[in-house]
């Protein structure tokens, strides 16, 4: 579940950016990123403990060989020296990736289908960096999936239904949540 969510995360944060065709991307920052979505999908999913960057606390890597999501939300607060805190909300109506890795420090989801899954302990690789142990499936969804995404890469990515709003204050995915 909680690798299914971080990839979500990072595919929301990832199409936030790309909403116009289909690019490679690659994201890691310090201004934390909250991704909402009502529905993720995938196939080829692994997941496996990574090591956190610059200090920072232990993440999920999550990798889907192929990602879409549905109603995304994608917000993100600043704390602006003269404007005080600034957050950029992005909504995004459909979105797909291909190669899409996520780190994340935080997921939940409401409810996840796994088909095929898979255990693995570590095994040595030159090559790539490994966790103790790797879960994966040969499909994933879920629903109402919450994300808290430190780093994302994807070969491809596109976006549909993306609109972007900047407002002072926090919250941002419901209007109830802005103040």
């Amino acid at each position: 579940m909680l690798a299914l969510t971080s990839l979500l995360g990072g595919a929301s944060v990832l199409l936030a950016g790309s909403a116009a065709g289909a690019v490679s991307v690659a994201f890691a920052g310090q201004i934390p990123v909250t991704v909402h979505a009502a529905r993720v999908s995938g196939s080829g999913l692994s997941a496996s403990p990574a090591a956190g960057h610059g200090g920072s606390p232990p993440t999920l890597a999550t990798r889907l060989e192929k990602a879409s999501v549905e109603d995304a939300c994608v917000t993100s607060t600043a704390d602006l020296p003269v404007a005080g805190a600034v957050t950029a909300v992005v909504r995004i109506q459909r979105a797909s990736a291909t190669g899409l890795t996520v780190k994340a420090g935080a997921a939940a989801a409401r409810h996840v289908s796994v088909s095929g899954a898979k255990f693995d302990t570590a095994r040595m690789s030159l090559s790539q960096a490994t966790g103790p142990f790797t879960v994966g499936a040969d499909k994933v969804s879920g629903s109402d999936v919450t994300t808290l995404p430190r780093a994302f890469t994807a070969g491809t990515i596109s976006a549909s239904g993306v609109t972007i709003e900047l407002h002072q204050g926090t919250g941002g995915c419901g209007r109830e949540d802005r103040r």
